[in-house]
C-alpha cells in the first residue's frame, strides 16, 4: 500500500525543500510575506510538482485559491468564533484543501479525504509554532530575534512539507483498473 519509487522520493525531497524555503521566505518578509504567502507557496510547490504530475498548474492555482480562502477564514475565526487555535487551524487547513481535492478528483484514491488529510498534517505541523506567533502578533510581546522566527517557520515547513509530500505521492498513484 505505501510504496515509494525513486521518482517518488525525489519528488518528496523537492516538495519538502520548496515548501520549507517558501515558508521561511514568507516569514522573513513579515506582513508582505503573509499577504503574498499563498502565491509564493503555490509557485514553489508547482515547481516541485512539475516533473512529477502533469496537472501541476491546476494544483498551483488551487493552492492560491484555497490558501487565500483559509487565510480569510482563519482571520474570521480568530475575530468571531474564539475557538481553540488547533481547531481553527484544522478547519482552515481543510478549507484550503478543498480546491486541491477538486484537482485530485480524477485519481484512484478517494480524493474526498484530501481535506481531512491536509488538515491533519497542517495541524500537526503548526501546533507548536502558531500559538507563539499569534501571541507575538496580537499582544506585541515579541522577545525572539527575527532569525529564530525564520528558523521556526522553516522547521514548520520541513515537517509539514515532508508529511504532505508523502501523502500526495499516495494520492497521485495511478488508478487501478476495475477487474471484470
Amino acid at each position: 500500500m505505501f510504496y515509494l519509487t525513486s521518482k517518488d522520493w525525489r519528488f518528496c525531497g523537492r516538495w519538502t525543500l520548496a515548501t520549507t524555503l517558501a515558508i521561511a521566505l514568507c516569514n522573513a518578509l513579515d506582513i508582505v510575506g503573509f499577504l503574498s504567502g499563498p502565491i509564493v507557496l503555490a509557485i514553489a510547490q508547482g515547481w516541485a510538482l512539475r516533473s512529477y504530475w502533469r496537472h501541476y498548474r491546476l494544483w498551483a492555482l488551487a493552492t492560491i485559491v484555497g490558501d487565500y480562502l483559509a487565510v480569510f477564514a482563519f482571520l474570521a475565526l480568530i475575530l468571531f468564533a474564539r475557538w481553540p487555535v488547533f481547531v481553527s487551524v484544522f478547519v482552515c487547513a481543510a478549507i484550503a484543501a478543498v480546491p486541491q481535492a477538486w484537482v485530485l478528483r480524477h485519481h484512484r484514491q478517494p480524493w474526498q479525504y484530501w481535506p481531512l488529510v491536509n488538515a491533519g498534517i497542517l495541524t500537526l505541523a503548526l501546533f507548536w509554532f502558531l500559538p507563539d506567533m499569534l501571541d507575538a502578533s496580537i499582544y506585541g510581546n515579541n522577545t525572539r530575534p527575527a532569525w529564530e522566527w525564520v528558523a521556526r517557520a522553516a522547521l514548520t515547513g520541513l515537517i509539514g512539507g515532508s508529511l504532505k509530500g508523502l501523502a500526495l505521492t499516495q494520492f497521485l498513484q495511478p488508478r487501478a483498473l476495475p477487474k471484470d
